[in-house]
Protein backbone atom coordinates (compact mmCIF):
# COMPACT_ATOMS: atom_id res chain seq x y z
CA UNK A 1 0.00 0.00 0.00
CA UNK A 2 1.30 3.17 -0.59
CA UNK A 3 1.69 5.87 1.95
CA UNK A 4 -0.81 9.17 2.26
CA UNK A 5 0.12 12.22 2.10
CA UNK A 6 -3.15 13.45 3.68
CA UNK A 7 -6.60 11.54 4.92
CA UNK A 8 -8.85 13.54 2.67
CA UNK A 9 -9.51 9.97 0.88
CA UNK A 10 -11.80 6.76 2.01
CA UNK A 11 -11.95 6.68 5.45
CA UNK A 12 -9.57 3.27 6.80
CA UNK A 13 -10.75 1.61 9.85
CA UNK A 14 -7.28 -0.02 10.41
CA UNK A 15 -5.17 3.44 9.54
CA UNK A 16 -1.77 3.19 11.84
CA UNK A 17 1.17 5.52 11.49
CA UNK A 18 3.33 3.34 9.26
CA UNK A 19 0.23 4.13 6.06
CA UNK A 20 1.37 7.73 6.64
CA UNK A 21 4.09 9.57 4.55
CA UNK A 22 6.81 11.33 6.24
CA UNK A 23 5.67 15.07 5.00
CA UNK A 24 2.19 13.76 6.27
CA UNK A 25 3.48 12.49 10.08
CA UNK A 26 6.06 15.79 9.98
CA UNK A 27 2.60 18.12 9.71
CA UNK A 28 0.70 15.97 12.30
CA UNK A 29 3.68 15.75 14.77
CA UNK A 30 4.06 19.87 14.27
CA UNK A 31 0.37 20.19 14.83
CA UNK A 32 0.68 17.80 18.32
CA UNK A 33 2.94 20.42 19.31
CA UNK A 34 0.99 22.92 19.06
CA UNK A 35 -2.18 21.36 20.81
CA UNK A 36 0.44 19.85 23.22
CA UNK A 37 0.91 23.76 24.76
CA UNK A 38 -2.47 24.85 24.06
CA UNK A 39 -3.49 21.86 26.25
CA UNK A 40 -1.33 23.15 29.00
CA UNK A 41 -2.15 26.82 28.59
CA UNK A 42 -5.87 25.78 28.80
CA UNK A 43 -5.47 23.80 32.09
CA UNK A 44 -3.04 26.34 33.72
CA UNK A 45 -5.82 29.19 32.75
CA UNK A 46 -8.54 27.41 33.91
CA UNK A 47 -6.52 26.17 37.49
CA UNK A 48 -5.76 29.93 37.60
CA UNK A 49 -9.23 31.08 37.21
CA UNK A 50 -10.65 29.16 40.05
CA UNK A 51 -8.17 28.78 42.53
CA UNK A 52 -5.39 31.89 41.63
CA UNK A 53 -1.97 32.28 40.34
CA UNK A 54 -0.02 30.70 43.09
CA UNK A 55 -1.83 27.27 43.02
CA UNK A 56 -1.91 27.31 39.17
CA UNK A 57 1.79 27.68 39.42
CA UNK A 58 2.11 25.00 41.67
CA UNK A 59 -0.19 22.69 39.56
CA UNK A 60 1.91 23.93 36.48
CA UNK A 61 5.03 22.54 37.57
CA UNK A 62 4.18 19.42 39.05
CA UNK A 63 2.21 18.39 36.01
CA UNK A 64 5.12 18.86 33.58
CA UNK A 65 7.82 17.11 36.56
CA UNK A 66 5.12 14.35 35.88
CA UNK A 67 5.57 14.56 32.51
CA UNK A 68 9.08 15.02 32.37
CA UNK A 69 9.48 11.82 34.63
CA UNK A 70 6.86 9.29 32.42
CA UNK A 71 7.78 10.61 28.76
CA UNK A 72 11.18 11.96 29.01
CA UNK A 73 12.80 9.18 30.05
CA UNK A 74 11.47 7.14 27.46
CA UNK A 75 12.65 9.13 24.65
CA UNK A 76 16.12 8.78 25.61
CA UNK A 77 15.79 5.06 25.64
CA UNK A 78 13.76 4.54 22.24
CA UNK A 79 16.87 7.24 20.63
CA UNK A 80 19.08 5.07 22.60
CA UNK A 81 21.42 8.07 24.28
CA UNK A 82 23.60 7.50 26.71
CA UNK A 83 22.96 10.29 28.48
CA UNK A 84 27.07 10.57 29.60
CA UNK A 85 27.41 14.54 29.06
CA UNK A 86 25.83 17.89 28.80
CA UNK A 87 25.70 16.85 24.60
CA UNK A 88 23.23 14.01 25.77
CA UNK A 89 21.21 16.32 27.87
CA UNK A 90 20.93 18.37 24.94
CA UNK A 91 19.68 15.87 22.50
CA UNK A 92 17.23 14.66 25.24
CA UNK A 93 15.82 18.00 24.95
CA UNK A 94 15.21 18.06 21.85
CA UNK A 95 12.64 14.56 21.59
CA UNK A 96 9.73 16.12 23.76
CA UNK A 97 6.72 17.64 22.20
CA UNK A 98 7.80 21.02 23.54
CA UNK A 99 11.23 20.48 22.45
CA UNK A 100 14.33 22.49 21.30
CA UNK A 101 14.53 21.24 18.02
CA UNK A 102 12.92 24.15 15.84
CA UNK A 103 9.47 25.21 15.57
CA UNK A 104 8.14 26.09 18.84
CA UNK A 105 11.54 26.79 20.79
CA UNK A 106 14.37 27.14 18.57
CA UNK A 107 17.58 27.46 19.93
CA UNK A 108 21.20 28.09 18.95
CA UNK A 109 23.40 25.49 20.34
CA UNK A 110 27.26 26.43 20.79
CA UNK A 111 29.31 23.37 21.82
CA UNK A 112 32.30 23.86 23.82
CA UNK A 113 33.04 20.21 24.67
CA UNK A 114 31.33 17.67 25.42
CA UNK A 115 30.19 18.76 28.78
CA UNK A 116 29.88 22.46 28.47
CA UNK A 117 27.51 24.13 26.14
CA UNK A 118 25.64 27.22 25.99
CA UNK A 119 22.28 26.88 24.52
CA UNK A 120 19.97 30.05 23.45
CA UNK A 121 16.66 30.13 23.00
CA UNK A 122 15.59 32.75 20.01
CA UNK A 123 12.39 32.45 19.92
CA UNK A 124 10.01 31.86 22.80
CA UNK A 125 6.60 31.71 22.15
CA UNK A 126 5.39 31.51 25.78
CA UNK A 127 6.81 34.34 26.44
CA UNK A 128 5.97 36.68 23.96
CA UNK A 129 2.15 35.09 24.83
CA UNK A 130 2.76 36.52 28.63
CA UNK A 131 4.49 39.37 27.56
CA UNK A 132 1.19 40.35 25.75
CA UNK A 133 -1.56 38.79 27.70
CA UNK A 134 -0.43 38.04 31.21
CA UNK A 135 2.99 39.49 32.40
CA UNK A 136 2.59 38.84 35.85
CA UNK A 137 2.51 35.13 34.88
CA UNK A 138 6.73 35.99 33.47
CA UNK A 139 8.39 35.26 36.78
CA UNK A 140 6.35 32.23 38.45
CA UNK A 141 6.64 30.70 35.20
CA UNK A 142 10.48 31.83 33.92
CA UNK A 143 12.05 31.68 37.38
CA UNK A 144 9.42 28.79 39.68
CA UNK A 145 8.71 26.59 37.40
CA UNK A 146 11.24 25.93 34.63
CA UNK A 147 14.32 25.68 36.34
CA UNK A 148 12.98 22.67 38.20
CA UNK A 149 11.70 21.26 35.24
CA UNK A 150 14.39 21.51 32.95
CA UNK A 151 16.58 19.72 35.09
CA UNK A 152 14.15 16.82 35.00
CA UNK A 153 13.75 17.36 31.43
CA UNK A 154 17.67 16.92 30.83
CA UNK A 155 16.99 13.28 32.53
CA UNK A 156 20.91 12.74 33.65
CA UNK A 157 20.41 14.59 37.19
CA UNK A 158 24.50 14.29 37.50
CA UNK A 159 24.51 17.77 34.65
CA UNK A 160 23.54 21.01 35.69
CA UNK A 161 21.87 23.19 33.58
CA UNK A 162 21.15 27.17 34.64
CA UNK A 163 20.12 29.90 33.02
CA UNK A 164 22.63 32.96 32.15
CA UNK A 165 19.14 35.11 31.78
CA UNK A 166 15.62 34.72 32.72
CA UNK A 167 12.96 37.38 31.75
CA UNK A 168 11.22 39.30 32.03
CA UNK A 169 12.90 40.96 28.90
CA UNK A 170 14.31 44.41 28.70
CA UNK A 171 12.40 44.35 24.81
CA UNK A 172 10.98 42.31 22.17
CA UNK A 173 14.45 41.35 20.55
CA UNK A 174 16.56 40.49 23.49
CA UNK A 175 17.35 36.44 23.93
CA UNK A 176 17.90 34.50 26.77
CA UNK A 177 20.75 31.84 26.91
CA UNK A 178 21.25 29.29 29.34
CA UNK A 179 24.67 27.07 30.03
CA UNK A 180 25.21 23.33 31.00
CA UNK A 181 27.88 21.70 32.53
CA UNK A 182 28.57 18.26 33.71
CA UNK A 183 29.09 17.93 37.26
Amino acid sequence: MAEINDYSGPFNPNLSFEDLSKEFLLKVIKSWQYSWLQLEGGWMDEVEKRFGLHVATGCDLEMWLRCADLCNTRYVKIAKIPMKNAVDCLKALQLPLDNTMGAVYPTKSEVKNENHAIVTVTRCPSVEWWEKNAPERIVSMCHIVEPPLINRYKVNLDVELFALKLPPRKGPDAILPASGNTS
